[in-house]
């Protein structure tokens, strides 16, 4: 009988021990799934300050501007940079989009990107680019985009 009763404690202290082990897991889970949000949101970040630093640049800027009020009176370079900081920003857009679909950024962070891209989305240089270059994107982030561009059409 006495082997039993050890046999019988040993296997209630193993199930305890597999409970512990996969609550230890779990915890493990949730922090590197924080961590792994985190630093998304860091390059996201990056990217952005990259991106912005264009725009920090006078002749840029008015070049940028210009994008926005008449476009066939940018010189080839300058359309070339317009386009070149569109894509980049687009990138950054698809990069979150991604990193929010696949579980890897916040909800809250995500809603705070996508809504100042979908701003930026309703510019004339980027809607150009869009239509010039949009199928080069992701068949996912491009479906995205059509829903928000159809949104924005039907006024909601």
């Amino acid at each position: 009988m006495n082997l039993q009763k050890y046999a019988l404690i040993a296997e209630i202290v193993g199930a305890i021990a597999v409970v512990i082990s996969l609550a230890y897991v779990g915890v493990g889970v949730r922090q590197n799934t924080e961590a792994v949000q985190v630093a998304n949101h860091q390059a996201l970040v990056a990217m952005d300050m990259e991106k912005n630093a264009w725009l920090r640049d006078a002749d840029f800027a008015a070049a940028y501007q210009l994008a926005n009020d008449d476009p066939a009176q940018l010189s080839p370079a300058r359309a070339l940079q317009v386009r070149t900081y569109v894509a980049d920003t687009l990138n950054a857009w698809e990069f979150a989009f991604i990193t929010f679909r696949g579980g890897a950024m916040d909800e809250t962070i995500w809603n705070g990107w996508d809504g100042f891209y979908r701003s930026q989305l309703a510019t004339r240089p980027f809607q150009w680019f869009w239509h010039e270059y949009g199928a080069n994107f992701s068949p996912a982030f491009r479906a995205y985009v059509a829903a928000v561009l159809d949104d924005a059409d039907s006024g909601s």
